[in-house]
Order: C-alpha cells, then sequence, then structure tokens
C-alpha cells in the first residue's frame, strides 16, 4: 500500500481503534479462479497474537467460505476517516499551486483465517452482536431469535480467526 512518506505511521493504539471503530471490512482472498471479495463484520482481539486477531463469520453458500476454510492467505481492509481536499482551502500566496487530493486511514490486515467450530462461532456471535448492540438504548440480544434460533443459523454460517501476521496502515 502506498502512503506519502509524510504521513507517520499509525500507532498501534489507532490501529486497533480504527479497526474497532470501522467493524466492517473488505475481504480478499486469492483463489483458483481468481480474487474473492466479501465484506464482513470484525471483533478484534487485541491480545490474542502479537498482532492481535479478528475474527468473522460469512455464510457457507457464500463462495468465499470455501477459501476461508482452506485457510488462504487473506487480506481485510478497514477504512477510517476520509475525505476530498479542494485547492480552494488554502490561501492564494498569490496563486494556490495545489491539486485537489483525498485524505485518509486505512489499515489492512494480513493473516491466514483459521475455521472455528460451532461452538466457538456461536461464542463470536454472541460477542459481535453484544459489541455491536452496546450503545444502542433498546438493544437487542441473541435471546430474542427464540427456541432454536441460534441452532437453526450455526449449520449455514462459518466462524473463523484470523490471525493478524502483518499490520500495513496508512494515510494520505
Amino acid at each position: 500500500m502506498y502512503t506519502k512518506p509524510e504521513f507517520a505511521p499509525l500507532s498501534r493504539d489507532e490501529v486497533f481503534g480504527l479497526i474497532e471503530a470501522a467493524a466492517f471490512a473488505t475481504v480478499v482472498t486469492a483463489g483458483p479462479q481468481g480474487l474473492v471479495v466479501s465484506h464482513l463484520p470484525f471483533v478484534l482481539d487485541r491480545d490474542r497474537g502479537p498482532n492481535g486477531t479478528l475474527v468473522s463469520h460469512l455464510a457457507r453458500a457464500n463462495p468465499h467460505s470455501a477459501l476461508i476454510a482452506e485457510g488462504r492467505e487473506t487480506v481485510a481492509i478497514f477504512h477510517g476517516p476520509h475525505g476530498y481536499i479542494s485547492p480552494s482551502w488554502y490561501p492564494r500566496n498569490p496563486v494556490r499551486d495545489s491539486a485537489p487530493t483525498w485524505n485518509f486511514a486505512v489499515v489492512h490486515c494480513h493473516g491466514l483465517p483459521l475455521p472455528l467450530d460451532d461452538r466457538a462461532t456461536a461464542r463470536h456471535l454472541l460477542q459481535l452482536v453484544d459489541v455491536l448492540e452496546k450503545d444502542r438504548d433498546d438493544r437487542w440480544r441473541m435471546r430474542e431469535l427464540g427456541p432454536g434460533g441460534m441452532e437453526r443459523r450455526i449449520p449455514h454460517i462459518i466462524g473463523f480467526d484470523m490471525p493478524i501476521g502483518q499490520i500495513q496502515d496508512g494515510a494520505g
């Protein structure tokens, strides 16, 4: 990933903060037919592994799930704040000799996914709902699925851990 040299790398806390704030990533895995892309929610476990571990899930019907189950090299791309920068915002001295640009913060997490068993997948789903519902006034809880709600869904989902092997962060 290219970033301008004048932008300092993000600190570990800033990287983790961006991942947690975004919670949703573009996931890319190379397969036999080429690149496969999905968009998935993640929970970050900051303390598991030297660079943390991402935990997510996807539908078994998604062709991407076979590549995840094989543990193929994968990258999860988290987007932070970004926006257009207009040269009109800079003073004329005597002219505005600036080009428009786009400023952004982004984190790429590379790793090898590890499929979870059904029990660990259920724990992940409970944690994900807790994380995403924590600030809502009228929180939804998994028990609202009703009798057998989780058991009906788990066979159709593959959960996975992705220990982060490499982090690339950038700003532009």
